[in-house]
């Protein structure tokens, strides 16, 4: 099977290779076939040496696909089921963290795609308890982006807490910052505000504003702490998804957020410690969630949002392209020229 690879530790090395179909390692794991896979921010920074993984590697974490083998102990499933799968491979399933329901914090645990072969191949196997059947409804395309909208449920929905008539502020209008917009107004906010960089002006924008948000701002061109004053009469906003991981939009987040009300942190920063204004925290009496991928909960969710928003949502899928078109998407989502980039394999 053609699979794309990351062969060893450095920036690059990666390429296609033709490997074995692989067996499933255990009896409670199935075999799918991927149909569809979602480029991530995470397979960019694996590229550049940027995110932990342990080579050589298969390559993909968002996937759609179809069970072909069961393992023996498998109940519930049956070859021919669409499904997409949580990324939460070996978490022990004994320690606190597993034991509390939040498995996607275990320190055993081994997503594909980086800690151990994912879905940037013809085939990848799966432990059966993290699969979730795809809505008929829901085009493969569209499955693809499962893992994302469950990341954005449980951080913007679950987290965050989205309340009715909220003005919301999403910094960064990348594939995240898109989708929590799109949620944030879904859940009943009665304003969304996205900001963005001036190259989010082409591609990105017009996305998110198709997908709900109200005013799309470049934070290049605008002063953003002024235009949420001007909006909200001075108050500020109900919540603040910091969703680009610029240190200073981490530190602009306590700025734009209201007296009491909330952050949502998601961006990573990539650095070891980012100045933010602690005294307006304190004085705001700012609640702060800290957020890491996604939850239990969030999966079922994420996929009748799917169900429900399929045709909305076809429109956040801005690039359907072959495995071989690997490294010119990377390059295009890294320009902001894409917002999901999918592989149909």
């Amino acid at each position: 099977m053609k699979a794309l690879v990351k062969t060893g530790k450095g920036p690059g090395l990666i390429e296609i290779r033709d490997l074995g179909i692989p067996k499933i390692p255990s009896p409670d794991w199935v075999l799918i076939k991927v149909r569809t896979a979602g480029i991530c921010g995470t397979d960019l920074h694996i590229w550049h040496d940027q995110f932990a993984y342990w080579p050589p590697v298969v390559l993909g974490h968002e996937f759609a696909g179809e069970i072909v083998e069961l393992g023996a102990k498998v109940r519930g499933w049956k070859v021919g089921d669409r499904v997409v799968a949580e990324p939460h491979s070996l978490a022990c399933g004994e320690c606190e963290l597993c034991r509390r329901g939040q498995i996607q914090l275990c320190a055993s645990k081994r997503s594909p795609g980086w800690g151990i072969d994912g879905a940037f191949a013809e085939y990848v196997t799966m432990p059966a308890f993290l699969l979730h059947a795809i809505p008929p409804e829901v085009p493969d395309k569209v499955a693809a982006i499962a893992e994302p909208m469950a990341i954005a449920i449980h951080q913007v929905l679950e987290r965050g807490r989205v309340e009715f008539r909220d003005l919301v502020v999403v910094s960064g209008a990348g594939p995240i910052g898109i989708l929590a917009a799109f949620l944030a107004k879904t859940a009943g906010a009665g304003t969304v505000i996205a900001t963005g960089i001036g190259r989010s002006e082409e591609v990105r924008f017009p996305v998110c504003r198709k997908l709900g948000a109200d005013y799309c701002l470049n934070a290049e061109a605008v002063n953003i702490v002024e235009a949420v004053r001007d909006l909200t009469g001075g108050r500020g906003a109900d919540l603040v998804v910091e969703a680009s991981g610029n240190p200073a939009a981490i530190a602009q987040a306590f700025h734009l957020v209201r007296t009491a009300g909330r952050i949502s942190a998601i961006g990573i920063s990539g650095s070891p410690a980012v100045s933010v204004p602690w005294d307006v925290a304190i004085q705001k009496v700012v609640d702060i969630s800290f957020n890491m991928s996604s939850s239990a909960t969030s999966w079922p969710k994420s996929l009748s949002t799917l169900g429900s928003f399929h045709a909305a949502l076809a429109d956040y899928v801005t690039a359907v392209v072959g495995l071989e078109e690997w490294e010119e998407s990377f390059r295009r989502l890294e320009a902001e020229r894409d917002v999901k980039t999918v592989f149909k394999l």
